[in-house]
């Protein structure tokens, strides 16, 4: 990168006062050309080492700094400064057709190669996108005049322009490098791209996931078409909405704006996400249209015809909280784990769960696996045994999708720490429903004694839900119930059966009781489903039940409704596919480039 972006760690030191956490200093760099010589614009974080001067813009990296490069990502070779000279032609189509000057191409240290292109089986001229972390180069993207992509094989993904973003308060998110060569243009700086287009991958924001920690205010600013809609959702799930707002752009993007004119009103017109606190009907107008046109909203339900009736009965909805109870090995877990899974392959969602009584963690995936595949892990009496073919299809398939949470070694869980875990995970992964099974196997905090204790975490898990618009599923035992003495059957639990406190039918959104009849001389044997509580009326109807049964083998319940049948869903594959190939490419510096002769599908 232009060394005149960067100050050394040295100078950094010779103006900070402290040796660790975080500071604010007097640049060495810029101070002596300001009229204003006591302003702290250098931001500097010790622990981390990094800095960065707000009002020059240069940065600083402590030398012994490392680039984490787990995952074996393989970075670039640091040469890339050999491509930097940039033809006339890129130069001016930039400008002409995108709107970015040769300054702002300068100061992204854009470069120009010849690049073998997969997508056409031949070399093309491209632009290059350098993704640096600190002064590493740890990926680069390349660009066709007419939208061919492609990336060096094995980089790290990261935002692009994650460095522009230390130290920032506000950052805005768009969808492309040249949105965020176009925001820059509009005076925005602290801007950073999905590296994969509209896509939600968990690698780069584990990667970023630093360098977003201390950011207190977002503006996702991806395309206004269906994709990017559905990206930015994501987005903010994962952020969390209460510190995101969005921008509707007028055309399809930043650069469109930029191209038109308009991108100074767009940015102006920031719309907030709907969360927990105070609004106007104006803040909620297109959800409150929305249910003028489309009628009640869509609650959530599995689609499969094993479910098959049970919409009828129960159904859920984001931010809530569900109680789920039961008698022991009445199989409230198997039917919840089962349920919400269906949850996941039809809502394209992602869920956690906090499952101690399912230990090792390599059983509670191997059951996922039965049902997932639809076949027995162990035995081989019906559909027989899945092999490993299949084991390894639901590895992919699950990757992305199921996430188990546990303790370490000395670790203490208790709701604090489940509500930390919970937390980082909606940012790490863009989780979307949480299980805790069961309510009695978490620690309560220090303070939280009896039924105040108790409430006190019902209250922060519906608040945790309708905050960060998740659903969680909260299994808890009853107390002992009584048989009747006249059927010599357990009495069926409710909501205020569940031990220690009647919040957990007071406080929880929605809330269902698995109770199981055994075989006997007049029944085979089956579970019943009952809704216990649902928050609003077009979700079911509370008091109605619906009877399963349950498939050993698949570890699956079936509606009376339905049938067993055989169902995969690990044929999906994998979750989140790249909008470009991953391909090693063939690079020449661009000095041995032919522009007179260029080809005609490439307009630089």
């Amino acid at each position: 990168m232009t060394t005149d972006k960067f100050m050394t760690w040295d100078e950094v030191l010779s103006v900070t006062k402290k040796n660790a956490g975080t500071e604010k200093a007097q640049c060495p760099k810029c101070t002596e050309q300001r009229s204003n010589k006591r302003d702290r614009s250098l931001y500097v974080k010790h622990d981390s080492g990094v800095a960065k001067c707000f009002y020059c813009d240069r940065l600083g990296f402590r030398e012994n700094r490392e680039v984490s490069t787990p995952k074996n990502y393989t970075l670039p070779p640091q040469e890339w400064h050999n491509h930097t000279n940039l033809s006339d032609a890129l130069v001016k189509w930039a400008f002409e057709k995108r709107r970015i000057s040769q300054p702002t191409l300068n100061r992204f240290d854009i470069s120009e190669e010849k690049v073998f292109m997969p997508a056409k089986g031949k070399e093309m001229n491209a632009v290059v996108f350098n993704y640096f972390e600190g002064q590493t180069l740890v990926n680069k993207k390349y660009r066709s005049g007419n939208k061919d992509f492609t990336q060096s094989k094995g980089g790290k993904p990261i935002f692009y322009n994650i460095n522009s973003i230390i130290g920032a308060e506000k950052v805005y998110i768009v969808e492309g490098e040249f949105d965020v060569l176009a925001m820059f243009e509009a005076g925005i700086k602290e801007c950073v791209s999905l590296p994969n287009g509209a896509n939600d991958n968990d690698d780069f924001w584990i990667n970023s996931e630093p360098y977003f920690r201390d950011v207190k205010k977002f503006v996702i600013a991806v395309d206004t078409d269906e994709k990017g809609k559905t990206v930015r959702e994501k987005i903010a799930q994962r952020l969390g909405r209460y510190r995101c707002s969005y921008i509707e752009w007028s055309g399809k993007d930043a650069n469109d704006d930029l191209i038109s004119g308009k991108i100074q009103d767009s940015l102006k017109s920031e719309i907030r996400f709907p969360v927990s606190g105070t609004f106007t009907a104006s803040d909620v107008f297109e959800d409150i249209l929305e249910l003028y046109e489309k009628g009640l909203p869509e609650t959530i339900s599995p689609k499969q015809k094993y479910f098959e009736g049970l919409k009828d009965v129960f159904s859920v909805m984001r931010g809530h909280l569900v109680t789920v109870t039961g008698i022991p090995s009445h199989g409230k877990s198997t039917f919840t784990d089962w349920y919400v899974l269906n949850l996941v392959n039809d809502y394209d969602m992602k869920a956690s769960f906090f499952s101690p009584e399912h230990s090792p963690m390599q059983l509670h995936f191997a059951n996922f696996a039965r049902k997932a595949v639809g076949r027995s892990f162990f035995d081989s009496k019906e559909y027989g045994r899945m092999t490993k073919e299949d084991l390894a299809r639901f590895a992919t398939w699950s990757n992305e999708r199921l996430y188990l949470t546990g303790g370490g070694t000395g670790e203490t869980v208790d709701w604090d720490w489940i509500f930390e875990r919970f937390t980082e995970q909606i940012f790490t992964f863009g989780i979307d429903i949480f299980v805790v099974d069961a309510f009695n196997k978490v620690l309560m905090p220090k303070g939280y004694l009896g039924k105040e204790g108790i409430d006190k975490v019902l209250t922060r898990l519906t608040a945790f839900a309708q905050q960060n618009n998740v659903i969680i599923f909260l299994v808890a035992h009853p107390t002992k119930m009584q048989k009747d003495k006249t059927t010599g059957l357990y009495e069926l639990p409710d909501l205020y059966s569940v031990s220690g406190s009647s919040d957990f039918r007071n406080q929880t959104h929605d809330g269902y009781c698995i109770y199981r009849m055994f075989p006997s001389d007049v029944d085979a044997g089956h579970t019943e489903f009952h809704n216990l509580k649902t928050k609003y009326g077009f979700q079911g109807e509370i008091g109605k039940s619906l009877k399963f049964f349950y498939h050993k083998e698949t570890d699956r319940y079936y509606s009376e409704h339905s049938n067993p049948y055989v169902f995969d869903m690990t044929e999906a594959g994998a979750k989140g596919p790249i909008d470009y190939d991953i391909n090693e490419p063939t690079i020449k510096p661009n000095n041995d480039f032919d522009f007179e002769n260029k080809p005609t599908d490439c307009p630089f």
